[in-house]
């Protein structure tokens, strides 16, 4: 019998060290006894969520970044070296195994959910309770669905395996994929309570999630596949009415809500920041909001009443697999060559270089824009960051606030900087590598108030949410109006992408194109982005050839034994040759 070893390590690095020595010897536990009792319950479902932190350890083959690179939002960047960031741009390889993180640990996390699944239902109520089984089982359905949402999204056809039983699988069609995702989400949101978020566990799968989630997953299987429902593996279908009455559910019953200005979602108005930062206190003066008012909703562990599911971190973080304890998509994305420039933290300078025309084109008096960018020029050069600086590309003069680590002062004369301004709240490492921790967000209560307005035409929404914004309501429901609203509300959080492919080719051939003649620069020089000379065929012609899919690992081809299928469009010939001037 296979000992589950690598399921229960998992689950011991990220216990707390109160509980570590009271553990049994988990060297003893096999697939016939474990779990055995409530706590290693909660181990089997750490380690699923272990699979999501150790995915995002490495930030450039990670689904935040390939999501956020191949939109028309980033610009790749990063050093001429920095393969994957240029990849992800072009749609070109950067090596056969370049996800081949993403896929391990992903399918890792769905055997993991798998094992939960068969395992939990077998203990009795005097081991488990009802409540508690359901709970289990539920966020285990919640985190499957989540994961094959990933796969099915990033490849397109993928292994459909809901077993731990070892099998030769070659891909599903999509439409078995999605109706999988949709039936474990079902049964997700049949099994969780109807539970104000304030009293559910923090960082755990909710009922409110699956709702969101549900109504993602219809709405890019629909979209981006031209059908009228979501399938259900058992049978029927998800109709677009049971994903408003979802909806309706969260804003109703949830208690999630929007936090009050749009500025508090984000790290840089920590309490031990903000008051440094003179944005913020130009901010606090014009809008006549007192600096107090403004303090970043996650401060000092608050709960963040907007976040419905987030990936969460912790001060553990060390050099091995355990460095997914921090927010690696911050370190790749801070300022380039680790330069500090108050209050932002130093960084790869990887996938976060925001083309001009996204600039150009925000909406007047949104105060969202300079909330969610910074102009390098107007705020950094006075801090003495330095632009063009080694052999850093695509460097515009726009870089995102939302996933770049913050720092704070140290001493009171305000001449000392941590590695990250967690280094004296929380007392994490003071590294630049080790020392981000704050939420990855993954659903917020603003995405499910746009959904609802797509879902239901109503344009009240969408108004909820531009009257935070400070912006004037609209006086219509429209598609383009919603698709404007998305695109500046969930700016630069991973969900561009499959918006814009689910509302067609020819919308995402246009977005992308337009980050064509995006001033950059290039080894310290001006220079106009072009992406034939990453890609020679241009945006339009690649998303064609692939439909905007990424390769499946060569080496997972190889071991299939012909079963599987590299993704249309991928070839060796689409091998990246290098960054040209």
């Amino acid at each position: 019998m296979k000992r589950i070893a690598y399921l229960i390590l998992a689950a011991l690095l990220i216990s707390s060290c109160d509980d570590f020595l009271g553990w049994e010897p988990l060297t003893e536990k096999t697939s016939a006894n474990y779990p055995a009792n409530e706590a290693e319950v909660n181990q089997v479902l750490a380690g699923i969520y272990t699979s999501l932190t150790n995915e995002q350890r490495l930030g450039d083959q990670c689904y935040f970044f390939f999501m956020e690179v191949a939109s028309d939002e980033k610009l790749g960047g990063g050093g001429q070296n920095d393969v994957k960031a240029l990849s992800a741009e072009s749609f070109m390889y950067s090596d056969p195994e370049m996800l081949a993180p993403n896929w391990q640990t992903t399918y890792m996390g769905i055997h993991r959910a798998n094992y939960a699944l068969e395992k939990i239902p077998l203990l009795t109520e005097d081991i488990l309770s009802t409540a508690n089984k359901n709970q289990a089982l539920g966020e285990a359905y919640f985190l499957r669905a989540f994961l094959y949402h990933r796969l099915a999204t990033l490849y397109g056809r993928v292994p459909l395996k809901i077993t731990t039983e070892v099998q030769d699988l070659g891909a599903a069609e999509p439409d078995q994929i999605f109706a999988q995702i949709a039936s474990d989400l079902k049964a997700a949101i049949d099994l969780l309570p109807k539970t104000p978020y304030t009293s559910t566990k923090e960082g755990h799968a909710t009922r409110w999630a699956a709702q969101a989630m549900m109504a993602r997953a219809w709405l890019f299987y629909t979209g981006f596949y031209g059908k009228a429902d979501l399938p259900l593996a058992e049978g029927g279908s998800v109709t677009k009415a049971q994903v408003v009455t979802w909806l309706e559910e969260v804003v109703d019953e949830s208690g999630h809500r929007l936090v009050d200005d749009f500025h508090q979602l984000w790290p840089y108005t920590n309490s031990l920041t903000i008051n440094d930062y003179d944005y913020m206190v130009d901010y606090s003066a014009a809008s006549g909001k007192p600096l107090s008012s403004l303090i970043y909703a996650s401060n000092e562990g608050a709960r963040n009443p907007e976040t419905i599911f987030a990936l969460q971190f912790n001060v553990l973080a060390g050099w091995n697999i355990d460095r997914g304890y921090s927010n690696t998509v911050m370190l790749f994305s801070g300022l380039r060559g680790q330069q500090k420039s108050f209050p932002f933290a130093g960084g790869w300078g990887q996938g976060n270089s925001i083309p001009k025309h996204i600039w150009d084109e925000w909406e007047a008096g949104d105060a969202r824009r300079t909330a969610s960018i910074i102009d390098i020029q107007g705020e950094l050069s006075k801090n003495n960051y330095q632009r063009g600086q080694w052999d850093f590309v695509l460097e515009s003069n726009y870089w995102g606030k939302k996933y770049n680590g913050v720092i704070s002062y140290t001493n009171e004369e305000k001449t000392k900087v941590s590695n990250d301004y967690g280094v004296v709240m929380y007392g994490n490492h003071d590294n630049d590598q080790l020392s981000h921790t704050d939420d990855q967000v993954y659903i917020r209560y603003a995405d499910v108030l746009l959904m609802l307005a797509e879902l239901t035409g109503e344009v009240s929404y969408i108004n909820e949410v531009r009257a935070r914004a400070g912006v004037d309501p609209i006086g219509a429901y429209s598609l383009e109006a919603l698709q404007n609203e998305r695109r500046f509300e969930l700016a630069f959080e991973g969900l561009r992408y499959n918006d814009m492919r689910r509302w067609g080719a020819e919308y995402t051939k246009a977005a992308l194109e337009k980050q064509n003649g995006s001033p950059v620069f290039n080894y310290g020089g001006a220079a106009t982005f072009d992406v034939t000379k990453l890609n020679p065929k241009g945006y339009s012609a690649r998303y064609d050839e692939t439909k905007g899919f990424f390769p499946i690992p060569q080496l997972q081809i190889d071991l299939s034994k012909g079963l599987l299928q590299q993704v249309p469009g991928w070839t060796t010939a689409d091998l990246f040759k290098g960054f040209a001037q």
